[in-house]
C-alpha cells in the first residue's frame, strides 16, 4: 500500500515540477505564472487528506525553494504549501465536495497563497515585492489555478481511488 502511494506522490511531484519549470514558467502569460505545483499540493490534500497533503506540500515547497530559478528565503514555499494543504484537506467534508466547490477552493487558496507570500517576502526584506501588482497577481493566479484544477485534481483523485482505494478519502 505505502509503495503504491509513494509512487503516485513521487510521480505527481516530478510531473508538476518538470511541467512548471520547463513549460508553464516560459509561457509569458499576463499576470502570475500558473502554479501547477500548488495545485498538485491541493490535489494531494483533497485526495489523501490534510496529513499527507502537509507532508507532500513540505516536500514540494522545499524542492521549489532549492530549485535554481527560485529566489527568496528558503522554506517560505514549504511553509505556504503546508498551510494551504492543511486548509484544503480540512475545508470541505469529502461527502460534500462538488466540482464547482473544489474549483473555488483551489482558486481561493491560490489567491490567498499569493497574498501571504507577498506579506512574508515583505516582512523578510525581499526587494521583489511590488504591492501595486499583488491584486493582479492574486486574480490571475486564481484564474490559472481554476483552469488547472480539472486537469490535475480530478485525474489525481481518480488515480488515488483506482490504485490506493484503502487510503483515499
Amino acid at each position: 500500500m505505502w509503495l503504491r502511494q509513494l509512487i503516485i506522490l513521487a510521480m505527481t511531484l516530478l510531473i508538476a515540477v518538470m511541467t512548471q519549470s520547463a513549460f508553464l514558467s516560459r509561457l509569458g502569460l499576463p499576470g502570475a505564472t500558473p502554479d501547477l505545483i500548488l495545485v498538485s499540493v491541493l490535489a494531494v490534500a483533497l485526495a489523501y487528506g490534510p496529513a499527507m497533503g502537509v507532508v507532500y506540500g513540505f516536500a514540494a515547497g522545499l524542492l521549489l525553494d532549492f530549485s535554481p530559478s527560485t529566489q527568496g528565503v528558503v522554506g517560505v514555499n514549504a511553509l505556504l504549501f503546508m498551510a494551504a494543504a492543511f486548509y484544503a484537506g480540512r475545508a470541505i467534508n469529502p461527502r460534500d465536495r462538488t466540482v464547482p466547490l473544489i474549483i473555488g477552493l483551489v482558486a481561493g487558496t491560490a489567491a490567498a497563497v499569493t497574498l501571504v507570500r507577498a506579506m512574508l517576502d515583505s516582512l523578510l526584506g525581499q526587494p521583489t515585492v511590488v504591492w501595486a501588482n499583488v491584486p493582479e497577481l492574486m486574480i490571475t493566479g486564481a484564474i490559472y489555478a481554476a483552469l488547472l484544477t480539472p486537469l490535475v485534481v480530478m485525474p489525481l483523485g481518480w488515480v488515488v481511488k483506482k490504485f490506493t482505494p484503502e487510503v483515499a478519502i
